[in-house]
C-alpha cells in the first residue's frame, strides 16, 4: 500500500483529527485521483461542519471540477462551510461557469445571492457578465455584497482588465430592462465607481440628472469619489457642488462627502464663498471649513477672500456658522485683527459672544490699535446694545483693564440722567469687576439699595449682600460716613437702614459709624427723623 492510498483511507478513520488532517494533506498535494475526489465529495456532504469544511477546501485546492455540485450545495450550509465553498469554486475558474449558470436558474434567493457574490472571484469576462445579470431582482443587501466582491477583485486587476469590465457595465446599463430595476442599476453604478477609472466620469455624471430617482443619483455621486480618486475634473466638481443643494438631503450629503474626499481646489473659492451663506446649515459649515483650509494652504487671494467672506458670518446670529467662521479667521494671517474687526462690527449678541470667546485666549496680546477699535465700538454700543457692548469690551478688559474701567465710568456719568437704568446696569458691570475702585463698588451698593425693601429686621439684614460690601469697604478704610452723607441717589430710608445696621453692631467702631449716620437724619420733624431719634435713644447712643 503506497503512502497516497494510506492517506486516502484516513478519510474514513474513526479519529476526527486524522480525517481532517488527511483532507488537508490531499488538498495540499493536489491529488487528481478519481477515487480520492469521490471520497472527498462524500466527506463534503457530512453533516458535521468541521469534516465538510476540510473536504470542501481540499476539493478547491485540487481544482476538482467533479466536486462542483457538492460545492454549490455547500453554499447553503453554515457560515464557515459556505465561505470555504465560495473560495473553492473561485479556484475552479471559468470552467465552473456552466454549472453555476444552470444552478442560478432554479436557485433560492439566498443561494442566488451567494452565487452572484462569488462570481467576481471566479474571474473572466463571462463570469463578470453573469455577476451583472445576477443582480436583477436581487435585494439591495445582496447587490451591495456583490459590488464589494467586485471591488476586492478589481484592486488586483490591470487598467486594461478594468476597462473591459467598464464596457460590460455600460452595456448592462444601456439595456432597457436595466432602467426598470433600480437596485440593479444602483449596484452597477457602484461597481463602475469601484473600477477607479477617470473615463467613467461622463457615464456617472449622466446619472446625476433630476430625471433619475434620488437613490440612483446618490449612488452616482458616491461612485464619483472612487472613479476620480486620482484627481477630479472641474466639470465633475462643479456638478457635485450644484448637487449640494439638492432637494433630497441624502443626495446632497453624498455630493458633499465626495467633494470632501476629492479635495476641491483654490479655483473654486468663489463658489465656496457663496455656499457659506447657504440655506442648508450643513452645506454652509462644510463650505466654511473647506474655504478655511484653502485659505491657510493657498494664502494670497484665497486668504483675502476667506477673510472678506467669513467676517460677516462670524458676527451673525447663527451660532454654529459663527463658531466655524471665527475659528477659520483665527487661523489666518493677522487672525487677531480680523477677529477684532468682525467683533467691532457685530450687531448680534450671539455673533459677538462667539467672537469674544475665540478672542479670549488671544486678548492679552492685542495691539493698541485693536484695543482702540474695540473701545470705540463698545463705547457706542453701551448706549444702544449693552449685551453686544459687553462682549466687544471683554477682550479690552484682558488687554487694558484700566481703559476698560475708565470707559465704563464715563458712560455711567453720561447716562445717569438720560438713561438711569442703563447707567445702573453699566455700573453693576463695573462694580463687580476686579478693577473696580472703592467708589465704583459704593456706587453699585447705592444702586442695589434703591431696589431693596430695606427690611431692618436683623435676619433680613444678615442676608443683604449690600451691607456685607459696605462693611468690607469700611474695613478697607473707605470713608463711608462722608459717602453716605453726600450721595444724592441714596434715600433717607436707605440711610436709616444703614444707620440702624451699623448702630446695632457690637464693635464700638461700627456703633459710632451707625450713630453718626442716624444723627445726620435726626434733624427735622419727618417720620425718618423721629425714627432716627428714637433709635438713638433706644440704643443709648
Amino acid at each position: 500500500m503506497d503512502a497516497l492510498e494510506r492517506i486516502s483511507k484516513l478519510l474514513d478513520d474513526e479519529s476526527p483529527r486524522k480525517r481532517i488532517a488527511a483532507a488537508v494533506v490531499l488538498g495540499e498535494l493536489k491529488v487528481k485521483d478519481a477515487a480520492v475526489v469521490a471520497r472527498l465529495v462524500t466527506m463534503a456532504k457530512d453533516p458535521v461542519d468541521a469534516y465538510a469544511e476540510a473536504a470542501v477546501e481540499a476539493l478547491g485546492a485540487m481544482k476538482a471540477l467533479k466536486g462542483l455540485p457538492v460545492l454549490l450545495d455547500s453554499l447553503a450550509r453554515g457560515k464557515e462551510v459556505a465561505a470555504a465553498a465560495r473560495g473553492a469554486i473561485a479556484q475552479l475558474g471559468e470552467d465552473a461557469l456552466p454549472d453555476i449558470r444552470a444552478r442560478l436558474d432554479g436557485a433560492t434567493p439566498e443561494v442566488r445571492a451567494a452565487l452572484s457574490q462569488l462570481l467576481p472571484a471566479v474571474g473572466g469576462r463571462q463570469s463578470f457578465e453573469m455577476a451583472l445579470e445576477g443582480l436583477r431582482g436581487q435585494p439591495w443587501d445582496a447587490i451591495n455584497k456583490v459590488a464589494l466582491s467586485v471591488r476586492q477583485e478589481a484592486r488586483g486587476m490591470s487598467e486594461a482588465e478594468r476597462r473591459v469590465m467598464k464596457t460590460q457595465a455600460e452595456k448592462f446599463l444601456a439595456k432597457k430592462k436595466s432602467a426598470d430595476d433600480e437596485h440593479a442599476m444602483r449596484g452597477v453604478l457602484k461597481i463602475v465607481g469601484y473600477l477607479e477609472l477617470a473615463e467613467t466620469q461622463d457615464l456617472l455624471l449622466g446619472y446625476l440628472s433630476s430625471k433619475q430617482t434620488p437613490a440612483v443619483r446618490l449612488e452616482a455621486a458616491t461612485a464619483l469619489r472612487f472613479a476620480l480618486s486620482k484627481g477630479p475634473s472641474k466639470k465633475a466638481v462643479r456638478r457635485l457642488m450644484e448637487l449640494l443643494l439638492d432637494d433630497d438631503a441624502l443626495v446632497g450629503r453624498a455630493a458633499r462627502d465626495s467633494l470632501t474626499v476629492l479635495k476641491v481646489g483654490a479655483e473654486f473659492c468663489d463658489e465656496l464663498a457663496e455656499l457659506c451663506d447657504s440655506r442648508v446649515g450643513e452645506v454652509a459649515l462644510w463650505a466654511i471649513n473647506r474655504l478655511g483650509e484653502l485659505a491657510v494652504s493657498e494664502k494670497g487671494a484665497a486668504s483675502k477672500l476667506a477673510a472678506r467672506t467669513l467676517q460677516p458670518v462670524a458676527r451673525s446670529g447663527e451660532r454654529a456658522r459663527a463658531e466655524a467662521a471665527s475659528k477659520v479667521l483665527a487661523a489666518l494671517p493677522g487672525g487677531e485683527s480680523l477677529l477684532v474687526e468682525a467683533l467691532a462690527a457685530a450687531e448680534d449678541e450671539t455673533g459677538a459672544q462667539v467672537l469674544s470667546d475665540v478672542l479670549a485666549p488671544l486678548a492679552a496680546n492685542l495691539g493698541k490699535k485693536d484695543v482702540k477699535v474695540l473701545l470705540e465700538a463698545g463705547g457706542k454700543n453701551l448706549g444702544k446694545h449693552l449685551a453686544v457692548a459687553r462682549k466687544q469690551l471683554e477682550p479690552v478688559r484682558a488687554a487694558d483693564a484700566e481703559a476698560w474701567a475708565e470707559l465704563l465710568r464715563d458712560k455711567v456719568k453720561s447716562l445717569a440722567k438720560k438713561d438711569p437704568a442703563r447707567a445702573e446696569a453699566i455700573g453693576h458691570l463695573l462694580g463687580k469687576s476686579m478693577v473696580a475702585t472703592a467708589e465704583d463698588r459704593f456706587g453699585l451698593v447705592v444702586a442695589q439699595l434703591a431696589h431693596s425693601n430695606l427690611d431692618p429686621h436683623p435676619r433680613a439684614r444678615q442676608r443683604d449682600p449690600s451691607l456685607q460690601e459696605l462693611e468690607k469697604l469700611h474695613r478697607e478704610g473707605f470713608k463711608l460716613k462722608d459717602a453716605v452723607a453726600k450721595d444724592k441717589k441714596l434715600s433717607d430710608e436707605a440711610r436709616y437702614y444703614l444707620g440702624v445696621h451699623f448702630a446695632e453692631k457690637p464693635t464700638f467702631e461700627h456703633k459710632n459709624l451707625g450713630a453718626e449716620i442716624l444723627e445726620g437724619l435726626a434733624t427735622g420733624k419727618t417720620k425718618i427723623a423721629k425714627a432716627a431719634k428714637n433709635k438713638l435713644k433706644l440704643l443709648g447712643l
